[in-house]
């Protein structure tokens, strides 16, 4: 035991202090490297990679402190454009139409032929046309219109108003230019007031019709019956 702690030899005893000194150190370096080589050899694959993935803290700062790229978009937002559902122009009121004056309306009497043989039945229109600038508005119906045709001898024969069926008529707006037709078939038979029955038919030549609305009579046209 005293040579351990007090070296024999021809050296002095620091020598031999100093050699032991480098001989420990050289056995714990062996030592260390030896456990690191036997720990780098059972390392799992998982704490390699865990090893490989080391997160930069400065980058983990800056992602805890960056301001946010984008303000949001919840209902909390301030609009940035006008509603969509709002209307492009206010409304505009039409207010009541008036109705139509005489001078603002033109009434025309129209058939569908000038001649007609034995048989055929004349279709008679009565067209109301609005001829002012402005829209206006017009009883357009059998309650205000009448067909009427006499003979050669300026005698009627037959009318409209003598076997009304129907009293019908609506209000319409007619736009300036614009207009309405009430039409009938003249079945060629005579009629009386009270539309009585066994009324004859008319002979074949030469009738004047003439057709009226409200009271404004139509320039009369001239057919002929075979």
């Amino acid at each position: 035991m005293s040579s351990v702690l007090h070296p024999v030899g021809p050296e002095g005893e620091g020598t031999y202090w100093r050699r032991r000194l480098v001989a420990v150190v050289v056995l714990l370096v062996v030592v260390a490297l030896a456990v690191l080589g036997i720990r780098a050899l059972t390392r799992s694959p998982e704490d390699a990679a865990a090893q490989g993935r080391k997160i930069d803290p400065s980058q983990v700062a800056s992602t805890l402190t960056g301001s946010p790229t984008g303000s949001p978009t919840g209902a909390t937002g301030t609009p940035t454009g006008d509603p969509t559902g709002s209307p492009s122009a206010s409304p505009t009121s039409t207010g009541p139409v008036s109705p139509c004056e005489g001078a603002a309306l033109a009434v025309t009497l129209t058939s569908d032929a000038t001649t007609y043989g034995p048989g055929k039945t004349p279709k008679l229109v009565l067209t109301v046309r609005n001829t002012s600038e402005t829209a206006c508005s017009a009883e357009i119906g059998s309650a205000t219109r009448t067909f009427v045709a006499t003979d050669a001898a300026g005698a009627q024969v037959w009318s409209t108003a003598d076997c009304q069926s129907s009293t019908a008529s609506q209000v319409y707006t007619l736009e300036p230019g614009g207009s309405r037709s009430m039409s009938v078939t003249w079945s060629r038979m005579r009629s009386t007031a009270g539309c009585p029955d066994g009324q004859a038919a008319v002979e074949p030549g030469g009738y004047t019709v003439t057709g009226s609305w409200n009271g404004t009579t139509a320039a009369p046209l001239a057919v002929s019956l075979g």
